[in-house]
């Protein structure tokens, strides 16, 4: 089976500084990779590539074997409409009704300037409402977004990834503006979701405890470097603060070959480059 991510010898830097360096990474069809690390490890800037972004430093990224970012507008185009991204902070149209911002997703398929119009097909219409009836929004169609709650918000912008039909759907900290409650609900909905489809998730979160709930794959990033990919019973036995230390820290560690499980998935710890 050929990876629908692959990541090389990639590295991204800002003001002088490595922010990421990926020596190898894969991802399938079908996986749902939670990404783990602290704030500033690199999660968002790996899903910023994926996406198509930026462009590393050096290094190759390769999504569904194309460069994710390409120059050319019509290439660009059709790929921006197989990976959706759902940000943080979620960029939805406050001013816009829920299914107007549930409809954008569409817009890979609707020409821009009927989408202007709100000139959708009747079945963009239809799917756009059964959409949002599968996560729980039916009835608010017309509301506002300025009007709804967080959880409401993120809901709507798990609607707009589901309406882009993509093939791999992304999520940057999709949780953390939610009370803890609310978001074990929003990540269930959204893993569910995907789950239904058989499209590729990859998560970026801070909360271990939960992604092990969801994930058939962690990925562990400590300042800018891969220094886990396995199963999550494999980072379990490791340990999970193993991930929220810095690299310096966890060096001497990420060489050991102790403790690895069995079971990890591919392999439970990457040795760092040249080693």
């Amino acid at each position: 089976m050929n990876p629908v991510i692959k990541l090389g010898k990639v590295h991204v830097i800002y003001d002088q500084k490595c922010v990421l360096e990926v020596v190898e990474l894969e991802v399938f069809e079908g996986e749902k990779v939670f990404v783990l690390g602290r704030s500033g490890s690199g999660k968002t800037t790996l899903a910023r590539l994926i996406k198509g972004r930026i462009k590393p430093n050096s290094g190759q990224v390769r999504v569904f074997d194309q460069d994710p970012a390409a120059s050319d507008p019509k290439q660009r185009r059709a790929f921006q409409h197989r990976v959706a991204m759902i940000d943080q902070e979620f960029y939805l149209i406050p001013r816009y009704t829920v299914i107007s911002n549930v409809l954008s997703g569409s817009l890979g398929r609707v020409s821009a300037w009927k989408s202007m119009f709100g000139w959708y097909p009747e079945s963009e219409w239809s799917k756009a409402e059964s959409i949002l009836d599968e996560v729980e929004l039916s009835g608010l169609g017309e509301r506002k977004v300025e009007t709804l709650s967080g959880g409401q918000r993120q809901r709507v912008a798990i609607a707009r990834a589901l309406m882009q039909e993509a093939e791999i759907i992304l999520a940057d900290e999709p949780i953390s503006n939610l009370d803890p409650g609310l978001g074990e609900d929003a990540l269930q909905l959204l893993v569910q979701c995907v789950e239904r489809r058989g499209v590729t998730l990859i998560i970026n979160l801070h909360q271990p405890v939960l992604a092990r709930r969801f994930a058939s794959r962690f990925i562990g990033l400590s300042d800018g470097e891969v220094v886990y990919d396995g199963s999550p019973q494999g980072l379990e036995e490791y340990g999970t603060e193993f991930v929220y230390r810095s690299t310096a820290q966890t060096k001497d560690r990420a060489l050991s070959p102790v403790n690895q499980s069995s079971e990890t998935k591919k392999v439970s710890l990457l040795r760092k480059k040249g080693s």
